[in-house]
């Protein structure tokens, strides 16, 4: 009988595979913008984007919260210093693009004086001065960023699947939904 894995809350897993997805929608609609040639096509993309991306925002504030305020399951057994400080590297940088992301496409926008909508139902306001400068400097960062985001991303899949597939350890299974938790980090 193997024993019990000791997993992330309920909350954590549901808020990291939600943004994950979303992460993959954001990507998907971002490219459509830069290589699809139909104005409207595109201009509906880039909507949809900037829509993710504020979700996206809002979800990475909100699994911060949670992560400050709900202690993750220890990890496993044998796990090496360099192991957790490469792990808890890895994990800061990640919440640093999935929230700075979201800012940077926002002040490029929004420092053009672009509409910035949600959903269709809203638009942001505009929190930054208007200047050419700083939305160039904004996008700029926001278009080579993503490059950095996509290697960290699949860095990160490829040490969750080397953890479960190689090192046959319960890293990955401790984020994955379904399986009773013998420790659910769910309590404050």
């Amino acid at each position: 009988m193997s024993r019990p894995v000791e997993k992330f809350g309920r909350v954590a897993i549901t808020l990291h595979w939600i943004i994950a997805a979303f992460l993959i929608l954001s990507a998907i609609s971002g490219l459509t913008t830069v290589y699809i040639d139909d104005t409207r096509t595109s201009r509906t993309a880039l909507e949809v984007h900037q829509t993710i991306g504020f979700v996206i925002f809002l979800l990475a504030i909100a699994r911060l919260y949670w992560r400050i305020t709900h202690a993750p399951p220890p990890p496993p057994r044998g796990y090496t210093p360099a192991q957790r400080i490469t792990a808890a590297v890895t994990h800061a940088t990640l919440y640093l693009f999935i929230i700075g992301m979201p800012i940077s496409g926002y002040i490029g926008l929004a420092a053009r004086g672009r509409e910035i909508p949600v959903f269709g139902l809203f638009n942001l306001p505009h929190l930054t001065p208007r200047s050419f400068d700083l939305s160039a400097s904004a996008t700029t960062l926001h278009f080579y960023a993503q490059f950095a985001m996509y290697v960290l991303v699949t860095l990160h899949v490829v040490a969750a699947l080397y953890h479960h597939f190689v090192l046959k350890d319960d890293v990955m299974r401790r984020m994955l939904p379904g399986d009773k938790p013998a420790l659910q980090s769910d309590m404050p």
